[in-house]
């Protein structure tokens, strides 16, 4: 179907100026897009409630508006009819905006690494227990924008326009770049952008302070609406992505969340400050067992592990 001119339709529809063939027209269409249900294919569940939900609530809006009349509401035959195009008007307006708006939404399991590459060939790499949703199609002059929750590195293409991008996270948190590479971290309350090249600006939304521009080996730590930057080692931000982890002096209370995001592990201490104790050192091949290993030797710990739950206790 070609969707874009149904948008004259629609508002000379609301304008009460359509042609009988043209409102032949519309009416096709809502058989049509009735009968053609793949677009639903691409949607989340997330989506597809979310959609759900949009057409419930605008559907009640416009009853709640129809029995609310400046006269009494007299129940013709004609007043069903008006009643029927109105919200046929409305079905067809949400399915002609999630078809043209249609997003993508990839996810990775606790402890899975995926790549992804996004409609403009940027490359984005998600890490364990993580997701990213964004337009399946991005015109060439407008913004392109995604969503984070999880942990993700970047390498952002640059376009002949200069269109903006922007990466979103849970902590409405608006990370604004052209080309350039960074790490988003973006879990329970706090955000954290590590920009290894070229140049990005944050902005925090709703809150009062000035836009922060971070330049590369900087860390940005957002939580609520304060953002605080300083210069970090860049492995340490970084190395999970050729399956490594850097500790440099890291409580096991930190180690512990990290394998709770990363690898969805429920962590228990069992003794006097265990959480307190800290680890240095790299890591490599990083899976849960190593982690758990290095825990166990460093510190001449027992470490036991039943499923997700994971408990640490002395000897």
């Amino acid at each position: 179907m070609d969707y874009y001119p149904l948008g004259d339709l629609i508002r000379r529809h609301r304008a009460g100026t359509l042609l009988p063939h043209e409102r032949q027209q519309l009416e096709d269409f809502w058989q049509q897009a009735m009968e053609d249900t793949s677009y639903l294919d691409s949607l989340s569940p997330e989506d597809r409630t979310l959609l759900k939900e949009t057409m419930f609530a605008e559907t009640r809006r416009q009853i709640t508006r129809l029995e609310q009349p400046a006269r009494p509401w007299i129940y013709t035959a004609q007043a069903y009819r008006m009643a029927a195009a109105v919200l046929l008007l409305l079905a067809v307006t949400v399915v002609l905006y999630w078809k043209i708006n249609a997003m993508t939404t990839v996810y990775s399991l606790p402890g899975e690494r995926i790549s992804v590459t996004l409609p403009d060939s940027s490359q984005v790499t998600l890490n364990g227990n993580s997701s990213l949703r964004y337009a399946t199609d991005w015109k060439k002059n407008g913004e392109r924008e995604v969503w984070i929750d999880g942990e993700a590195f970047f390498a952002v293409r640059h376009t002949e326009f200069d269109t903006k991008f922007i990466v979103h996270t849970s902590q409405e948190l608006n990370v604004e770049v052209l080309g350039t590479k960074f790490n988003v971290r973006s879990r329970a309350e706090r955000s954290e952008v590590m920009l290894t090249e070229g140049k990005v600006k944050l902005e925090v939304v709703n809150g009062t302070g000035a836009p922060v521009y971070l330049r590369p080996g900087e860390l940005a730590s957002v939580v609520g609406t304060t953002v605080s930057t300083h210069p970090v080692e860049e492995r340490r931000y970084t190395s999970w992505l050729h399956q490594t982890l850097v500790f440099d002096r890291t409580p096991l209370a930190e180690v512990a969340t990290l394998l709770h995001d990363t690898y969805g592990l429920e962590v228990t201490f069992v003794g006097p400050r265990l959480e307190h104790r800290e680890l240095s050192g790299e890591i490599s091949s990083a899976t849960v067992e190593d982690v758990l290993y290095a825990i166990a030797e460093t510190f001449n710990l027992e470490v036991h592990r039943e499923g997700q739950h994971v408990t640490i206790s002395s000897p």
